[in-house]
């Protein structure tokens, strides 16, 4: 994800911070630094309150990320590949790459969080017991944690997609009716049901007079409609796709540049009069690398007339190719992970074909297009 800063690993999972999780850490030190525990806590000097608020913070996102941990292990348990976690302002992401296939599985994977985070509470809710009355900051940071996963808890098993109770009420309905789809779009409307009420009760809020809580309520319900809209969106996509090969949607005469020419002579005879960004490079009929506008910038203007394109391509081994069999969901899904733009189709070595975003596209939509088509023939007969 852009904008995420690398903070380790752990049992194999890259764990990220993405930059939006640095500015909701500052704004909850500063809100529990002024607010919370001058309430819960009066009398403290105020570079203590920051401190103990700050601790409190880091904690809570430690919480997040076991929360997230639990889904990404129980998943791995199940077979699916967990590549990351991100920390986000919203909490966190666990990045599973492939869709579960089972509603058994989809039901362990979410309910793991939440419970992690229910135990959670009730850890710090028991250390927190004998520290009770002391004022101590112990006690403060402990009594935050139990209340802070407590509500994380409770809050993600609301039954709205993309919650995880939203998820659990898809592996229900699903286990069901035997209908991934059907499900989905069970759990997403529940989803848009209850950020719309999170819309609303902000707006409520904002022009009661608690404003900074009620434009955060609208933010979070605003998120969640987002989300669960989306959520609909790609099982519609995955339905769309479903049985599509690549060899049905790629160009199956791309533009290929010979591997000796020189890069002068691939700038003023290809990239620039196609507009082309990058494009598979051939010796003679079998595929040899791939070259993009980036590749060229790295070698000085002056070279460009005596370099050949074989000696600054990226070479086919470090290049994702596709066959034209494969199902062309599963190469979407490698392109979305890889965020890479177009693959080159090869048949016994041979470049066949060349896979980009914009094919996919342009086919969904001229998809759309016949269904509504369609439809309005329907109706008129």
């Amino acid at each position: 994800m852009p904008g995420s800063l690398r903070l380790g690993k752990i049992a194999g999972i890259d764990i990220y911070a993405h930059l939006s999780w640095f500015i909701i850490l500052v704004l909850l030190t500063w809100s529990l630094a002024d607010d919370w525990f001058v309430q819960a806590f009066p009398g403290w000097a105020t570079t203590t309150y920051w401190v103990v608020a700050f601790i409190s913070a880091l904690l809570l996102f430690v919480c997040v990320l076991a929360h997230e941990l639990a889904h990404a292990l129980v998943a791995q348990t199940s077979g699916l590949t967990v590549r990351k976690i991100t920390l986000l302002i919203f909490g966190g992401v666990a990045h599973i790459e492939e869709e579960v296939k089972r509603p058994g599985v989809e039901f362990r994977v979410a309910i793991a969080g939440p419970i992690a985070s229910l135990l959670l509470a009730v850890v710090a809710f028991l250390l927190a017991l004998p520290l009770q009355g002391s004022g101590a900051s112990a006690e403060a940071v402990l009594d935050y944690l139990a209340v802070s996963n407590l509500v994380l808890g409770a809050f993600n098993l609301l039954p709205g997609f993309p919650l995880d109770g939203g998820r659990v009420l898809r592996s229900i309905v699903w286990k069901v009716t035997g209908n991934f789809k059907k499900s989905t779009r069970v759990a997403s409307s529940v989803g848009q049901v209850f950020a719309y009420l999170f819309i609303l009760l902000g707006i409520v809020e904002f022009f009661t007079g608690n404003f900074f809580n009620g434009l955060w309520t609208v933010f979070i319900g605003w998120f969640l409609l987002s989300a669960a809209q989306t959520a609909y969106t790609q099982v519609e996509l995955q339905s769309t796709l479903q049985g599509v090969s690549v060899g049905q949607v790629m160009n199956p005469r791309p533009v290929a540049v010979p591997a000796n020419i020189s890069l002068q002579k691939l700038v003023d005879e290809y990239f620039l009069p196609l507009g082309l960004r990058a494009a598979p490079v051939t010796q003679g009929e079998y595929l040899a690398g791939l070259i993009t506008l980036s590749d060229i910038a790295h070698v000085a203007r002056e070279r460009w007339s005596s370099t050949p394109v074989g000696y600054v391509m990226r070479l086919l081994e470090q290049v994702h190719v596709a066959t034209p069999e494969q199902p062309l969901q599963g190469v979407l899904q490698m392109m979305d992970a890889q965020d890479i733009n177009q693959v080159p189709i090869v048949a016994d070595g041979r470049l066949v074909g060349l896979l980009s975003r914009e094919l996919i596209i342009r086919y969904l939509q001229e998809r759309q297009s016949l269904k509504e088509e369609e439809r309005r023939f329907s109706l008129l007969f």
